[in-house]
């Protein structure tokens, strides 16, 4: 059996590749499901499995952070993420598996194939090393690119006060108190903005820290952000959020 562990910030992602392994790859035993990257990393540390399914575009701690604070155990990844041209040309690059989301059962059966045949089991510390030398999220850019209509314009970190998911929509809240549609998931927004200052609190709501008026802790913790919107956080986002604030 290949001892398997998934981390992925989306709860959709996470079960549907849970259900597809269970289904469709028997030799694949699941021995946690991860919704953040810092689960991901405690779930490394505690099964030391042989097999990772990791995400790319976490919130915080994001799928490098996992590999580089996991160095030490030895495991072989199969990174699932949403397309990005940049991440497909690291991944060939470095020969490290990836599989496309949504993700084809097809695709998956030849990648765990893949890891049952590869003699370099335990030996990827290079591939990881190419991979992180090829693709580098940019963190705290200046400007955020998003596609309005039928043209990308371009706005400010701190023009975006909120995102909130509508369905298959995602509503861009502004500081200048227009409201911007997008007909994009808030999953492929969040990868599109890559990392701080915006954080997930909740599944339907991304928010721009830097934005926030004050953030309440307790069982029913919240944010409220300078447009006067109050937001949840939810449980499984708490203790990461106020991670980040630890002078609060």
């Amino acid at each position: 059996m290949i001892k398997a562990i998934i981390i992925d910030d989306e709860k959709n992602a996470l079960e549907v590749l849970e259900m597809q392994l269970n289904q469709f790859c028997k030799e694949v035993l699941i021995l946690a499901s991860c919704n953040s990257g810092k689960e991901g990393i405690k779930a490394i540390k505690e099964y030391q499995p042989d097999l990772v399914f990791l995400d790319i575009e976490m919130p915080h701690v994001n799928g490098f952070d996992v590999l580089n604070q996991t160095k030490n155990f030895h495991y072989k990844v199969i990174f699932t993420t949403a397309y990005d041209q940049f991440a497909i040309k690291a991944f060939k690059f470095s020969a490290i598996d990836y599989l496309l989301k949504p993700i084809d059962i097809i695709d998956l059966q030849n990648a765990i194939e893949k890891v049952k045949k590869d003699s370099s089991f335990y030996n990827i510390d290079d591939k990881i090393k190419l991979l992180l030398e090829q693709y580098q999220p940019i963190n705290n850019k200046q400007k955020v690119a998003l596609p309005v209509g039928n043209m990308v314009e371009f706005f400010d970190v701190d023009e975006i006060i909120r995102v909130e998911s509508d369905s298959n929509y995602a509503h861009i809240f502004l500081a200048n108190q227009k409201k911007i549609t997008l007909s994009k998931t808030l999953k492929e927004v969040e990868e599109n903005i890559k990392g701080e200052p915006f954080f997930r609190v909740h599944q339907s709501h991304l928010i721009n820290t830097n934005q926030i008026v004050k953030a309440v802790k307790g069982e029913n913790a919240y944010v409220v952000m300078k447009d006067g919107t109050t937001i949840s956080i939810s449980r499984n986002r708490k203790d990461e959020f106020f991670e980040l604030f630890r002078r609060i």
